[in-house]
């Protein structure tokens, strides 16, 4: 497929939009999901050029419906209110567009979803979503496919030789090294590159703190309770504080006491969800989308 010529988003954008809509990262990291943006679309959140598939991470939308179904919602990678689809010819096409939002969600999704039902590897995942089994007309081999993974998996490892991916501020040329892991670009590109990833005073919407915090909270595995203490309850007070700005504001001081387990029962419900107040990936994927 013909990529975009250059970047759509900074690379600080990417990372704020995938911390938010990636979730819990569980097998699948946030410096994964970064390589796969950038080698699928150049971060780009766009239609496939000559093809069906949408989005950061180019997913078909033939495989949408896997994102809405009982067992989506029951392993924690549903989607509610994806654009409607319809079959033309051997094509399945999106009517409308995805959101910047909904665009990270369904590459999210498509992985947890091969992840659950394919071979519950990694690697098995990956190569369901790189297609490496493809029979259909491609000018992309087995082996290319393959070469392609590695790269994701290359640049991943790269990018968290950092020790804190929202703390990469001067250590552009480090991350410029990952990203050509992924998907090489020439030395007449690099300025321009550069330039729109890494543009000088360019604030996002999310203070820096807080990306602290979402980063914190995204990459917690635990099941957060009454009881708790620690940097991670700290981090989800913070981002209760963001997502429902309403007073009482919580304290944000590291304990799960009574206050925050009932902001997260109040959360809870109006998501939807179980309102048992405990934060597990269900609940917490909310919190960060």
């Amino acid at each position: 497929m013909a990529l975009p010529k250059k970047p759509g988003k900074s690379f600080e954008q990417m990372i704020t939009l995938t911390m938010l809509n990636h979730g819990v990262p569980w097998v699948f990291s946030t410096e994964l999901m970064i390589a796969i943006f950038w080698e699928e679309s150049l971060f780009n959140n766009v239609k496939q050029t000559g093809g069906s598939a949408w989005g950061f991470g180019q997913v078909e939308p033939a495989e949408f419906y896997k994102f809405e179904t009982e067992q989506a919602k029951q392993r924690g990678y549903y989607i509610h209110g994806l654009p409607r689809r319809q079959r033309v010819g051997d094509r399945t096409i999106l009517l409308g567009t995805l959101t910047d939002n909904q665009s990270v969600k369904v590459a999210s999704s498509a992985l947890r979803h091969y992840y659950s039902t394919v071979n519950k590897s990694k690697r098995g995942a990956l190569y369901a979503y790189g297609g490496v089994n493809y029979k259909g007309n491609s000018s992309l081999t087995k082996k290319k496919r393959i070469s392609i993974i590695n790269g994701w998996l290359d640049c991943e490892a790269h990018l968290q030789q950092i020790q804190d991916l929202i703390h990469w501020i001067g250590l552009e040329d480090h991350v410029i090294e990952a990203l050509r892991m992924a998907k090489k670009f020439g030395a007449s590109l690099e300025a321009e590159y550069r330039e729109i990833l890494f543009p000088s005073g360019t604030l996002t919407k999310y203070p820096a703190e807080l990306q602290r915090y979402l980063g914190i909270l995204s990459n917690s595995t635990s099941y957060l309770r009454t009881g708790n203490r620690g940097l991670k309850i700290e981090a989800l007070q913070h981002v209760v504080n963001f997502q429902s700005p309403s007073p009482p504001h919580l304290a944000t001081d590291g304990i799960f006491g009574p206050q925050t387990r009932g902001r997260i029962v109040q959360f809870q419900r109006q998501s939807h969800l179980q309102p048992d107040g405990i934060v597990g990936p269900l609940t917490k994927a909310k919190l960060l989308g």
